[in-house]
């Protein structure tokens, strides 16, 4: 390789490297037509090429068996490492493959090498690059759509950018989500049905009447502005615990999260002074708080 006087490669050299690449696929082919190269070469390069494959595979699989005990940072770095052997034994394999089909190592490798070292700089940017193109296609998310995401963000879509999907939560966070972890992950979008339902518990006394508790808890959630009445609510007995019966209200409503509070409330505030207009008594366990362990009565 030649250089300047600051010791920097000459301008010329990346010519004379394409240059060089040119000749020896000219070389080869000429090779190719007087019969020095035939059916048996390509052949011999096809089973260098499986070989290759099926040491990688097995190498990647010896790496995370022996690995597979490792958390966190560590299975990440094992996952780089996982990597970097396969696409060495994948160049190998084709380094050996173009020397059996009559190119020189020299020129092929170093463009090889370069091709290599360009897609693994560039990979994860043209992975976001076509995973937003691909969400915004596709129409699944927009933005505006309220979302969770299989790593527990709940929030609402501010943009989609060529790199990441902005979140914002309803705690006041701004996060990046990956468009590739967006596309890959499992994604829950509240608004693209245009409702939700939301349900809530109460306990009652076994000896009330449920049939009127139920009736009389159904007959207050119909009346609450922020509720939807298509589907309709739904009021069930669900659960016994010791002399309590457990009752579930199914709501429906608006898909955001202001909105579901909304609904809550008003729904909680409802049945609440309708059983008490009622003379139906809300009872159960009190509840006391033991640490880690749980709840107990």
């Amino acid at each position: 390789m030649t250089t300047n006087s600051n010791g920097e490669p000459a301008n010329g050299d990346s010519t004379n490297l394409v240059s060089d690449v040119g000749n020896e696929i000219k070389v080869t082919l000429d090779r190719w037509s007087v019969g020095q190269l035939g059916v048996g070469d390509v052949i011999a390069a096809g089973v260098v090429i499986v070989v290759g494959i099926v040491l990688a595979e097995v190498l990647t699989w010896l790496i995370r068996r022996s690995t597979r005990h490792l958390a966190g940072g560590g299975r990440s770095a094992i996952r780089t490492v996982e990597k970097l052997v396969s696409v060495s034994v994948y160049l190998l394999a084709a380094a050996l493959a173009l020397e059996i089909l009559g190119f020189s190592l020299g020129p092929i490798l170093v463009i090889v090498v370069i091709a290599v070292v360009l897609v693994l700089i560039f990979k994860p940017m043209i992975t976001n690059l076509s995973s937003g193109l691909l969400l915004q296609l596709r129409g699944a998310l927009d933005v505006g759509d309220m979302v969770s995401t299989a790593g527990g963000i709940v929030g609402v879509i501010q943009e989609i950018s060529t790199r990441t999907t902005v979140i914002d939560t309803p705690d006041g966070r701004r996060v990046h989500v990956p468009n590739s972890d967006v596309l890959n992950d499992v994604i829950v979008n509240y608004t693209a049905l245009g409702q939700r339902r939301s349900a809530f518990d109460i306990m009652v006394g076994h000896e009330e009447d449920l049939e009127l508790v139920l009736s009389t808890m159904h007959s207050a959630l119909v009346q609450v502005a922020e509720i939807h009445t298509d589907p309709a609510p739904e009021v069930q007995a669900v659960d016994v615990v010791g002399k309590f019966v457990v009752i579930r209200s199914l709501v429906w409503h608006p898909p955001s999260a202001q909105a579901e509070r909304g609904a809550l409330d008003g729904a909680i505030r409802a049945v609440v002074a309708e059983l008490a207009a009622s003379d139906i008594a809300l009872d159960g366990p009190s509840l006391v708080e033991v640490g880690s362990a749980g709840w107990k009565p």
